[in-house]
């Protein structure tokens, strides 16, 4: 079993790569230019444009309903509903 420093490190590296890895497919792609009669090898590591606005945004609507749920979940004693 990996130790906690060891895992934090490998985790760490995980976020740091697919943050860099998110920020050059939004940021960064749309504005390279290559003129050349087929596309570049570079476009072939990254998803159609389109999905790099809908999956975050599908991970924003689970986080956000998962907290909710965890909430009212914890707070339904507290909560007075009206019958």
């Amino acid at each position: 079993m990996a130790s906690n420093a060891a895992l934090g490190k490998l985790i760490l590296a995980a976020t740091f790569s697919l943050f860099f890895y998110y920020v050059f497919w939004v940021a960064v792609l749309p504005f390279m230019v290559i003129d050349s009669s087929e596309e570049s090898w570079i476009y072939a590591l990254f998803p159609p444009m389109k999905f790099a606005f809908i999956v975050p945004a599908v991970f924003g609507v689970v986080l956000l309903g998962g907290l909710s749920l965890f909430s009212v979940y914890h707070l339904r004693e507290h909560l007075q509903f009206v019958r």
